[in-house]
């Protein structure tokens, strides 16, 4: 079935991406629905569904723990120069997939797993917002009147590929919160019974193994370890030495980075 443009859109997009979408208002940032981030889908059949009733709507991603991906919101604007000011900060940006915006700003977007990091405008520095827990923003090929969303083949990496986000970023973001994102954030998320059950003795090593693969895969390595060293605390009994933590997370490390 040849499905229209606006349809087939959102249903690539989804696909390619494996993140949830909902309709958007055409040549406007509201959404169609009520609860657009609880609705939202990757699941072609309810896109086609639900997007059919609503002819030309662009869509919205939401950002937060149910995509598992923060937005850093770049504007250049009335004179303020937002990327000027991130740039100030003398972070490390790594490579990662950016959406250029109609107003002439852009979204560079970051895997930030199951931690909750909150939206905030104007925090990090002047002219840059996050899209975090609970929000939202724009997918390529939704149309505004000034122009449409476009990948921005400019910047850094393979179209559509998200980068972790780097620890110096995600404590700018966090600010205050970073010390307990492990607890606040990623260990009291749906995953949590997954990671914070309880380690018997002769298991320790084993399970510590597959949860520091997980984290990584997640997070990037400084956040990794940091919550890795609270699982052990609070889970093993007794705990793994930290000498012993440090080799079991170091050769999980090596095994994640030739996997890629």
């Amino acid at each position: 079935m040849m499905l229209p443009d606006y349809i087939q859109n959102a249903c690539d997009w989804a696909s390619m991406q494996g993140k949830k979408v909902f309709p958007t208002v055409p040549n406007e940032k509201r959404p169609c629905i009520k609860d657009p981030v609880g609705r939202a889908t990757n699941d072609r059949e309810e896109i086609i569904e639900l997007f059919s009733n609503y002819p030309e709507a662009g869509f919205g991603i939401p950002t937060g723990p149910s995509n598992s991906m923060t937005v850093i919101d770049v504007d250049i604007k009335n004179g303020i120069d937002g990327w000027f000011n991130l740039r100030g900060l003398e972070l490390d940006i790594p490579k990662t997939a950016v959406v250029h915006t109609p107003s002439g700003g852009f979204h560079l977007w970051f895997e930030t797993g199951d931690l909750e990091v909150p939206n905030s405008v104007s925090e990090v520095a002047l002219g840059v917002d996050v899209r975090g827990v609970g929000g939202y923003v724009l997918g390529p090929g939704t149309k505004m009147a000034k122009g449409k969303y476009t990948w921005d083949t400019r910047f850094l990496s393979p179209i559509g590929k998200l980068a972790k986000m780097p620890t110096g970023l995600l404590k700018h973001c966090m600010g205050a919160k970073l010390e307990d994102a492990y607890s606040t954030g990623l260990l009291r998320s749906p995953i949590r019974k997954e990671l914070m059950d309880p380690v018997e003795a002769g298991s320790r090593n084993n399970t510590m193994a597959s949860r520091i693969g997980y984290l990584l895969r997640k997070l990037d390595e400084d956040l990794a370890w940091a919550a890795t060293q609270k699982i052990n605390e609070e889970c093993c009994k007794p705990p793994l030495s930290s000498n012993e933590l440090q080799r079991t997370f170091r050769s999980i490390l090596k095994r994640e980075l030739r996997n890629g």
